[in-house]
Order: structure tokens, then C-alpha cells, then sequence
């Protein structure tokens, strides 16, 4: 792997940590604290435009949408 595939890779991998913790940021201060399960899905979630989906989401639906959203990506991972 170059340093330039490295350097791509580490830019990618700070990109959807910053999302998912966009997206936990936002989801707590319009409905509280996140539960668990849905924190883990969200944290576990490698998927940029997954990811993209879920902060806007959290920012504009209604809480029930957003942890359907949420819970469904938990169970697409695991199967």
C-alpha cells in the first residue's frame, strides 16, 4: 500500500467517524440520550452515504423514523 492509499484511507476512516459522531450529537440534543443498541449500529457503520442518510435523518424526522432507520442498519450489518 503507498503512502498516498494510507494517507486516502486515514482521511475516509475520520470522515465516517466524524459522521457517526455527528449523528449521535444531533440525535441527543432533539431526542435525549441515545440508547445503546442504536449507538453501536451507529458507531459499527463504515458506510459514508449510510452514515449521510442517518445525520440528516436525525436532524429532520421524527424520533421513531430515525431509530427505525437506525435499528434496520444494526440488522442489515448483522446478517
Amino acid at each position: 500500500m503507498t503512502t498516498q492509499e494510507l494517507v486516502e484511507q486515514f482521511i475516509e476512516q475520520g470522515r465516517t467517524q466524524g459522521m457517526a459522531q455527528g449523528t449521535i450529537v444531533l440525535y441527543e440534543a432533539r431526542f435525549g440520550s441515545m440508547p445503546p443498541a442504536l449507538r453501536s449500529a451507529v458507531e459499527a457503520m463504515r458506510d459514508l452515504s449510510t452514515l449521510q442518510k442517518w445525520i440528516l435523518l436525525a436532524g429532520t424526522g421524527k424520533r421513531e423514523e430515525v431509530d427505525d432507520a437506525l435499528s434496520a442498519g444494526a440488522a442489515g450489518r448483522s446478517s
